[in-house]
């Protein structure tokens, strides 16, 4: 598994000077060593992480979302098994979402089971942009947080600013 953390420091505690840079940057959180480290730890229970990469966890209330890439296709049922193994461990609730390079079929995976309708973006004269992701009144409650937090969280995870509305 690709990790983006070097394997040397995840199995002996301590960062190399490169990795602790990427910490200091904001490059990567302590969190993400955290998953990461689960990750490598579990890489022989589970066979397929084999071929995927992690790249970044976001931890919100009760609510952890790890973003994924792997180059097999179809491992819903495999990832289902892995977000129950790691919601065991960690205590929360697991989302785990494979990196597209769609902003709606990320957004999907995430809101899941809720269903969006439409995603807008609007580009701001600064050259930066913002989109809104609407979703039905009554999938409002099938959401996995609160909207808020759904949103802080796309925010830190994919660095863009969504909007939640019904």
């Amino acid at each position: 598994m690709q990790l983006p953390v070097c394997y040397f420091c995840l199995k002996s505690g301590l960062l190399c000077k490169t990795c602790d840079e990427k910490l200091k940057k904001g490059e990567i959180t302590k969190l993400d060593i955290e998953i990461a480290k689960w990750f490598l730890e579990n890489e022989g229970k589970y066979p397929q992480l084999k071929d995927c990469t992690f790249y970044r966890a976001v931890q919100k209330d009760n609510l952890l979302v790890v973003l994924i890439g792997c180059k097999s296709k179809g491992l819903t049922a495999f990832w289902r098994k892995v977000s129950k193994a790691l919601s065991e461990d960690r205590g929360v609730n697991v989302r785990i979402i494979e990196k597209t390079p769609s902003l709606r079929n990320i957004l999907s995976q995430l809101l899941f089971p809720a269903k969006v309708i439409s995603l807008n973006t609007v580009w701001l004269p600064d050259g930066s942009c913002e989109s809104t992701v609407k979703i039905a009144l009554e999938d409002l409650k099938k959401l996995p947080a609160d909207a808020k937090v759904l949103e802080e969280v796309i925010n830190e995870l994919l660095r863009e600013t969504v909007y939640i509305a019904t």
